[in-house]
């Protein structure tokens, strides 16, 4: 129980509690059990306090210090705790009876808070606001987070196992080393105002979006229509000399002064993916020396035989056989080890399916006729009624304003991330398969054609 003291002069209000603890800072505060419901407490120095199983529902706390505060079980919620201090606080320890010590924050206003390494293990977060939190490190494993707003709060090296997050909001979170193992989610929000739902089957969350080991492969200058070609025969090279190690292309995009392939090698531990790395560093090279101009018969024959038919299995001999003795590269590529969760699962062109990196990417009419030709195979997609009638409004809001003299660039840009987010969802959910499909083509064209409204 809370120490009657104690109670007392916080009841005398904030003002006179923060000069009371400035002059006792060795006191240890005990408000456990305490009814501070509604009350205002906004930059109250709470500091290491003692709150288990408080009553402070709707209390206004914004900017008050929490910091290493004993919080489990304690109802938080409709709280405002805006911009307050919550590092290191304690709002349920492993091992406690769940049913009294879980945290209640539902509801409640967490925007801006800082939550580094709280732990928040079981609490109720259903539909709190933590818009912008720091939450680096903040162990909410197991907890529910339905309809959460966390958007761009900073979740670096969080863990969110077991948490049940249907309806979530992440648009622009910072994820990088964050664990989502077991996450119970159908259903997330990646746009701004958090009104254009994804659709997930269960685990798919976690393979998509799970923060992995990767293999890196820069391309200067970008990544070449045989290199868009060859990159399937790479995975599958890689893949059959690796056979355990769950290799997946995770994404493709550009940087400055060219392109990185990043490669998923989820199950493989170190010394396995140094072996994966140097073997994919191999490829590149052989990749990389075809591009010379005196090689273009060599590259024609490779595509012929080898493309065309989709003997992936024979291609990479191919490529090694016309390049027999690879020249030395006066800037070899170094593909790097890199940990990160911001990737979006994706493939690129197969077949015969050709993609140039160097359209013109204002070229509006090329865009109108991509856009026809999802629609006329959405029907791949096997998405929901729903996702379906939301696919097909976005394409025409943008094909409307595609045909205008002046575009709005902002709902194009609206509209296309959204066909863009949907495409990706379906092209990383078919993993190997996708070589055998036109979609991996779309999207990079998509991608490409698109950034012009960036």
């Amino acid at each position: 129980m809370a120490d009657p003291r104690h109670l007392a002069k916080l009841k005398e209000g904030v003002r006179e509690w923060n000069q009371w603890r400035s002059q006792s800072p060795n006191v240890d505060v005990d408000l456990s059990c305490a009814d501070l419901r509604g009350t205002d407490l906004r930059k109250a120095n709470l500091l290491g306090a003692n709150l288990s199983m408080a009553r402070m529902g709707g209390a206004d706390l914004r900017e008050a210090s929490l910091d290493h505060a004993d919080l489990s079980g304690a109802d938080l919620g409709e709280a405002n705790l805006s911009i307050a201090d919550l590092s290191w606080a304690d709002w349920g320890a492993p091992g406690f009876d769940k049913t009294l010590r879980t945290t209640d924050l539902r509801g409640a206003q967490l925007n801006w808070a800082n939550l580094v390494n709280v732990n928040l293990i079981g609490a109720n977060l259903t539909g709190a606001n933590l818009n912008r939190a720091l939450c680096a490190g903040a162990n909410m494993s197991r907890s529910r987070l339905a309809d959460a707003d966390l958007g761009c709060a900073n979740l670096h090296s969080a863990k969110l196992d077991g948490a049940s997050a249907t309806g979530i909001r992440l648009w622009e979170t910072q994820r990088h080393g964050w664990s989502i193992k077991g996450i119970d989610l159908e259903r997330a929000y990646w746009d701004r105002k958090g009104q254009e739902p994804t659709e997930y089957a269960p685990g798919e969350f976690e393979r998509l979006h799970s923060d992995q080991t990767c293999i890196e492969l820069l391309y200067q200058g970008g990544v070449s229509a045989f290199e868009l070609n060859t990159l399937p025969a790479l995975l599958h090279h890689l893949a059959s000399l690796h056979p355990d190690s769950n290799i997946r292309l995770k994404s493709i995009e550009e940087t400055g002064g060219g392109a990185k392939i990043s490669i998923s090698v989820g199950d493989a531990d170190q010394e396995t993916t140094e072996k994966i790395k140097a073997d994919a560093a191999k490829v590149q090279e052989v990749q990389l020396a075809l591009r010379e101009q005196e090689r273009e018969i060599e590259r024609l024959k490779i595509v012929n035989e080898y493309l065309e038919g989709s003997r992936q299995e024979n291609l990479i001999k191919a490529m090694f056989a016309a390049v027999k003795e690879l020249p030395a590269l006066q800037h070899p590529p170094a593909p790097q080890i890199v940990n990160y969760g911001t990737m979006t699962g994706t493939a690129v062109a197969s077949g015969n399916a050709h993609q140039d990196f160097h359209q013109t990417i204002n070229d509006n009419s090329t865009l109108l006729a991509l856009l026809k030709d999802i629609i006329a195979n959405r029907d791949d997609l096997a998405l929901s009624w729903a996702n379906a009638a939301h696919l097909e409004s976005k394409i025409q809001t943008a094909s409307a304003e595609l045909q205008k003299q002046t575009p709005d660039h902002s709902i194009l840009r609206e509209s296309l991330g959204f066909i863009k987010g949907t495409l990706q969802n379906f092209v990383g959910s078919l993993g190997a398969a996708a070589v055998a499909t036109n979609w991996p083509a779309i999207l990079t064209q998509l991608t490409q054609l698109s950034a012009h409204f960036k």
